[in-house]
């Protein structure tokens, strides 16, 4: 892929330069009802193993972690991705699965699944954010 010169920068000394613009690159793997059965075999394999395995060699999953260091940013009040902490929330309380379940993952990892749950409903913080998760994704009678 050549680079395409969008314009042309002129100085005032005379000299001129070109404006290119910038390459996108391809997406590496197109549509997943594109996927071969191996590729998508892969992708089972691996989307499992992030969300059971960890990266540091101790019993604890990556899935778990990275749902603990959301919260604690949330407590901190650090910036993160609203989306990404709603769907958390929801995950760890069982209002969807995602990839595997927030269940599953705890039995795996021989953690008490309601630990994190206790935590939510107890501190009002997030017990305040989980209310507003329910009444976006599930209404009210009022």
């Amino acid at each position: 892929m050549e680079p395409h010169v969008a314009a042309w920068q002129l100085d005032m000394f005379g000299d001129s330069s070109p404006v290119f613009k910038p390459v996108i690159k391809p997406d590496p793997l197109p549509d997943p009802h594109l996927w071969s059965e191996t590729v998508r075999d892969k992708m089972v394999d691996a989307l499992i193993s992030l969300a059971r395995d960890s990266r540091r060699g101790d019993k604890m999953p990556e899935s778990l972690m990275d749902c603990a260091y959301m919260i604690s940013d949330r407590l901190r009040n650090r910036k993160l991705d609203v989306e990404d902490y709603r769907a958390t929330l929801g995950w760890i309380m069982g209002y969807w699965d995602g990839a595997l379940p927030y269940q599953h993952v705890c039995e795996v990892s021989g953690t008490d699944p309601e630990f994190l749950r206790d935590f939510i409903l107890n501190t009002p913080l997030l017990a305040r954010d989980l209310s507003e998760l329910q009444r976006v994704s599930f209404g009210t009678l009022l």
